[in-house]
């Protein structure tokens, strides 16, 4: 957390001690009706008329009103640094809690903060259940694809599959009973492998096809595996601190908001438990897939939830009949800082060739590589 970020929740621990010192009520911004008592504060102070106090109550209001939106929706605060009031950016939109704040506090035909986080959650709702079902249709018809399922054999002995693991996972020790969470990672590679190496392992994916690659393989042989299908954002089944480490192949590309995912994989991991990350580069999506006029060029905007558009053809770098989001580095890796991880570790896998000819996705990768690995630690 950031100084202005300390100083914006100073802010709004201000205005909970103003409302239980003036008005008898306690507004925790953890709290899901707390917005209700503060909808009744803001009224109370609107019709008492002390206009020299519209400013103090907008500022200490406003960041108490952007607290909690960072809290149940997971946005976060930018423009710390301007000489405007801060915004808090949710998804592809940016917005201002203190003029919201200072709206209704001059003006009762305003926006109650009730109705706007309703409609901050209709919102969020629509685009994540849209996307959900496109994104599960994608994947469900990619499972008898061999490009995104298991294709050959996995090892054959556990000691085959402990030389096959990634070698942040394998320097954590022994893997005989650790609690692995494989997320976002049907298709019946990861999730067997693991098990295979001594791992009490749960897949999680959106896709019931992808996981029945998983069923299958476990069954052949002989390995216990926990299957769930949900979305990546919500792991509510899951138990707090159930697991020692999580394994997260690409694909928080294809949720709308990250700052959810990270909440419940920080909810999920144990303190002092291992992340591990693989995710698509935001440059690589922002540029042109072939090279226009000898050069690859920037396309789409680096803004935060950008939906890119859709592709007609399969291509290496980005999946047909998928919805794809973009999410800048100030995403990907300050909203995992800032959900509880010290990032430890951050490479991005060689997939590049000088030698390759112009046009081929290894000649692309020279100049932008298409990927990202992250490891992190669970504070």
């Amino acid at each position: 957390m950031s100084d202005a970020e300390r100083q914006l929740y100073a802010l709004a621990l201000a205005a909970n001690q103003h409302a239980c010192e003036h008005h008898g009520q306690t507004i925790s911004t953890k709290v899901a009706n707390a917005i209700d008592r503060v909808g009744e504060i803001l009224d109370r102070e609107r019709s008492l008329g002390h206009s020299e106090f519209i400013e103090s109550m907008t500022v200490c209001y406003g960041a108490w009103w952007g607290e909690y939106v960072r809290e149940h929706f997971g946005g976060r605060w930018i423009g710390l640094s301007e000489p405007t009031a801060p915004r808090v950016r949710l998804g592809g939109s940016v917005y201002s809690p203190m003029d919201a704040v200072r709206r209704r506090l001059l003006d009762d035909s305003a926006p109650t903060l009730r109705a706007l986080a309703d409609r901050l959650r209709s919102a969020r709702e629509s685009t994540t259940a849209e996307t959900i079902a496109v994104n599960q249709l994608a994947w469900d018809t990619k499972a008898n694809d061999p490009r995104f399922t298991l294709s050959g054999g996995l090892p054959g002995s556990r000691e085959e599959a402990l030389a096959a693991i990634d070698p942040w996972l394998a320097g954590e020790g022994t893997l005989e009973g650790l609690r692995l969470l494989c997320l976002a990672a049907g298709g019946g590679t990861h999730g067997p492998l693991h098990a295979l190496a001594g791992a009490r392992v749960t897949v999680v994916d959106l896709s019931p096809k992808q996981l029945e690659h998983d069923r299958m393989m476990a069954d052949e042989m002989g390995l216990s595996i926990e299957r769930i299908v949900t979305s990546m954002d919500n792991l509510s089944m899951l138990s707090d601190d159930s697991f020692d480490a999580v394994i997260h192949p690409v694909s928080l590309c294809y949720v709308p908001e990250v700052a959810p995912v990270y909440h419940e994989i920080s909810r999920v991991l144990r303190p002092g438990g291992l992340y591990i990350s693989q995710q698509k580069q935001p440059s690589s999506l922002q540029a042109s897939v072939s090279p226009v006029a000898s050069r690859y060029v920037i396309e789409h905007p680096a803004e935060e939830g950008y939906a890119l558009p859709a592709l007609a053809q399969e291509t290496t770098l980005r999946e047909s009949g998928t919805q794809e989001f973009l999410h800048p580095l100030g995403t990907l890796l300050g909203s995992l800082c800032a959900s509880g991880f010290v990032i430890e570790e951050i490479v991005e896998p060689p997939r590049g060739d000088v030698w390759a000819p112009s046009g081929n996705p290894q000649h692309r990768a020279t100049y932008l590589p298409p990927y990202l690995k992250i490891k992190a630690r669970r504070r």
